[in-house]
Formats: C-alpha cells, sequence, structure tokens
C-alpha cells in the first residue's frame, strides 16, 4: 500500500478505454516503490484499477535499462499483415435472396 504518490504520467494508447498509469511513491516503511497502473472505463463506473505491478528501485532500473537497450529492436518490428480470406475449394458462393 502506497501512502505517498504522485502520478508521474498517464499514457492513453489505441484503445480509448483503457490507460496506463506510472506512480511514484512509498510505501508504509517509507520504501520507495513504482506502480504501473492498467485503468480500464466502465460505465457508470468511470476509471477504476483493472492490473497493479509495484516495482522496487533496483526493478524499475532495471526495466527501464532493458526498454531502452531493445527500443530500436521493438520499434522496427513492422505492423502485422492481415490476410486474405480463401474461399474452401468446392464450394460456391450463394447469392442471398
Amino acid at each position: 500500500i502506497m501512502i505517498q504518490e504522485q502520478t508521474l504520467k498517464t499514457i492513453t494508447g489505441e484503445d480509448p478505454t483503457v490507460r496506463l498509469e506510472v506512480v511514484v511513491g512509498a510505501d508504509t516503511q517509507g520504501t520507495p516503490l513504482v506502480e504501473l497502473r492498467r485503468l480500464s472505463w466502465g460505465k457508470g463506473i468511470g476509471w477504476y484499477r483493472q492490473h497493479t505491478l509495484q516495482l522496487d528501485p533496483t526493478e524499475a532500473d532495471v526495466l527501464l535499462q532493458t526498454l531502452r537497450g531493445s527500443r530500436q529492436q521493438w520499434q522496427d518490428t513492422p505492423a502485422p499483415v492481415r490476410g486474405k480470406v480463401i474461399p474452401f475449394p468446392g464450394t460456391k458462393q450463394r447469392a442471398c435472396a
């Protein structure tokens, strides 16, 4: 449980009903923490936490180094190609009446 916290960034992606919150703070013993919070939008409730991942300073630092080090690799990955639907052999398409 964080007793002190500050939201560094709220990140929106392609889905407008999902957000990622990056929060820093400290627990009840004063240990610094970073939390990554996946938020979802619910009609009638608003924004709520779907998932929370707490990282200690060492884990947060290693995550940051890993993302920086592999940035070129995951940014250069081409977007998936959508497949083409091919009719099953021997079937004829019927016109709808």
